[in-house]
């Protein structure tokens, strides 16, 4: 799959959380920040930023509305998100954030420019659908 279907694919569970949640909001806000974060401070430091302020890690079909629509939330949706991405197209290993920032430290640069791009285009649909 490439980057651009996983993208649609998320989109549609976005959609579907939304009809059932009635907003997004939260969710949105975290997707439109960490882009910027990331060219601001850097891979890693946008990372732990988010693994600092999620309760738990949480997947879209699973995410309660509140987690979904609340300020102050959305940081553990987007953090599995995050995870996912990184699975999927800079191909590490990791199973929780922890590892995740264990293992893009050792290629930051690299990976920065291969999961940006996705990143920059779940904004735009999280935008969309919201």
């Amino acid at each position: 799959m490439d980057y651009i279907d996983f993208v649609i694919e998320y989109g549609k569970k976005l959609e579907k959380k939304r009809e059932e949640c009635g907003k997004i909001d939260a969710f949105i806000r975290r997707a439109e920040d960490f882009p910027s974060l990331v060219v601001q401070e850097g891979l890693v430091p946008a990372m732990t930023f988010y693994y600092s302020k999620a309760e738990k890690e949480v997947n879209i079909e699973n995410a309660d509305c509140e987690e979904l629509a609340n300020e102050g939330k959305g940081y553990s949706v987007y953090l599995s998100l995050l995870i996912d991405v990184l699975r999927s197209f800079a191909n590490l290993k990791c199973t929780s954030p922890l590892d995740c920032i264990r293992e893009v430290r050792q290629n930051e640069i690299i990976i920065t420019r291969k999961i940006l791009p996705i990143l920059v285009e779940v904004k735009k649909v999280s935008n969309i659908v919201g």
